[in-house]
């Protein structure tokens, strides 16, 4: 074992660039020859790496310093952007050269940005981390295990605001970034997941690695990597499940207890848009949805959380027998009309009249109660709940029409952005929506008695919609086109005209 040769890939300066060089060693690492066992071709060895002992495979000095944990950590190196490795060479390996690439992929320039676009356009969506944790983030990432995770969290945040919420060359135009979002966002993603791989599993996660996870899985789930988002979202549903609140202070404990209803609200939407089982549960255990705090607040802050109170009413009555039916898993027997009637009340009682609302919550909350209503129509069509004239519009064949036009008259006054900020996921409850219109509209003939309001028609609503729909992350690449696809199936004669742009 002493006699095997190995590679060495280290980086060397030439003409002021890093370049790969290999060079060859002639024995086994330390703890290889030690366990005989063999060694692979570079250090550190993969063996060492997969149980977390790449700074003893290399012999690394101590940890890296960050450049935005400031002077309070003493002045240990001139340049803390670089991480220095065996020999004095750089090296690609290991916790401390993971912590070097993060910080020399993500300064902090572009960090402080990116956070403050979290709390601007999603912190009222997914209300999972405040500036003062950010802070703490801050101040502990480094090349210690919790450190590693703290850092990688941060760029997972990043990636995330990245590819959902910025306009693809924002960044670039104000000289923080020398490519497009998507093409950085995608960088740091990848980064993110080299990091996240090399983290070990464990049975007690810390907050930090519940929310990597989750960030990872709104990442994939942003670039349409649907497989990859249910992977990682299931992943964090079972990391949370495994969390211990009582081992964390009351403002972390405070962050877990709403990052279940965010899980809550993910998992159930992604299980209804994509046909998938769902594993949380609402039951006496489960943390409140706000605190007796929030809940007595009339703060502007709180009726940001009064607004994701609304958004969780919403999905808590679509529990797992729902989406069971849903799926069409063999039940001991199908949802009644009455428990469909009472899930119907929940979501069109779930959104208080009286909070004061952003736009980006406004957007969000009436496209989803809308796209509800027609999940809940889709299953009682199959059930065989529907008549035509039913005294409950909701009962009807025709009901998606009225649901069409709701969305056009609850979305006009909203700004695209608003709409837009909301990512791939919208687009996608739009176009269920659209669908549904052109299914009723293929099979139910419109007549001047049929209950479709006043002014505009059903088609005008669809062609509002479908106009939407080619704004928005995803539409015009992909639903746009699907649209048009399932209109010249269904209604072959049924033209909707030009798609101009919204207003913005």
């Amino acid at each position: 074992m002493d006699n095997i040769t190995c590679v060495v890939t280290c980086f060397v300066e030439r003409d002021g660039q890093p370049k790969l060089k290999r060079a060859q060693v002639t024995r086994a690492c330390e703890r290889c020859r030690n366990l005989r066992r063999a060694c692979s071709d570079f250090r550190p060895c993969q063996r060492c790496v997969n149980h977390g002992l790449a700074d003893q495979c290399l012999g690394m000095p101590g940890p890296v310093q960050l450049a935005w944990r400031g002077p309070a950590l003493g002045g240990a190196s001139t340049n803390p952007l670089v991480t220095t490795g065996y020999h004095g060479h750089a090296l690609h390996y290991g916790p401390h050269d993971a912590v070097g690439r993060l910080a020399r992929l993500l300064p902090v320039a572009i960090l402080d940005y990116c956070t403050e676009r979290f709390f601007a356009k999603l912190y009222t969506t997914i209300p999972i981390l405040t500036p003062e944790h950010v802070t703490r983030l801050k101040s502990s990432a480094g090349a210690s295990e919790a450190g590693l995770e703290a850092h990688c969290l941060l760029a997972a945040l990043c990636a995330m605001v990245l590819l959902q919420v910025e306009e693809p060359d924002s960044l670039y135009r104000q000289g923080l970034a020398t490519e497009k979002n998507a093409a950085y966002g995608e960088r740091l993603l990848e980064e993110a997941l080299s990091v996240h791989r090399s983290l070990g599993r464990k049975s007690n996660p810390s907050y930090e690695l519940c929310l990597l996870t989750f960030f990872l899985y709104a990442c994939h789930a942003t670039l349409l990597h649907h497989s990859q988002a249910f992977i990682f979202l299931r992943e964090t549903t079972t990391l949370w499940l495994l969390l211990k609140p009582s081992s964390h202070g009351p403002s972390v404990k405070l962050l877990i207890d709403r990052l279940f209803w965010v899980l809550l609200i993910s998992e159930r939407s992604h299980g209804v848009r994509y046909r998938r089982p769902v594993t949380l549960q609402i039951t006496a255990e489960t943390p409140p949805l706000l605190s007796p705090t929030e809940s007595d607040s009339d703060s502007d802050s709180d009726s940001v959380l009064g607004g994701f109170a609304s958004l969780a009413a919403l999905f808590v009555p679509l529990d797992t027998s729902f989406v069971a039916a849903l799926n069409h898993e063999k039940l001991a027997a199908p949802p009644t009309a009455a428990s469909l009637s009472y899930i119907e009340c929940c979501v069109n009682t779930a959104l208080n009249p009286t909070l004061r609302l952003q736009d980006t919550q406004k957007a969000n909350l009436r496209v989803t109660q809308l796209w509800l209503r027609i999940i809940l129509w889709q299953i009682r069509l199959r059930l065989g709940h529907l008549t035509e004239d039913a005294a409950k519009h909701s009962l009807t064949f025709h009901y998606p029409l009225e649901v069409a036009k709701d969305l056009t008259l609850s979305t006009r006054d909203l700004a695209l952005g608003s709409i837009k900020v909301h990512g791939v996921g919208l687009t996608e409850k739009l176009f269920d929506i659209a669908s549904a219109v052109v299914d009723v509209l293929a099979r139910v003939p419109i007549t001047p008695s049929s209950p479709h309001g006043v002014g505009t028609s059903p088609r005008d609503d669809l062609n509002y919609v479908r106009r939407l729909i080619t704004q928005l992350p995803g539409g015009r690449d992909i639903y746009d086109a699907l649209l048009d696809k399932h209109i010249e199936q269904a209604v072959p004669g049924m033209h909707l005209g030009q798609v101009h742009a919204l207003p913005s």
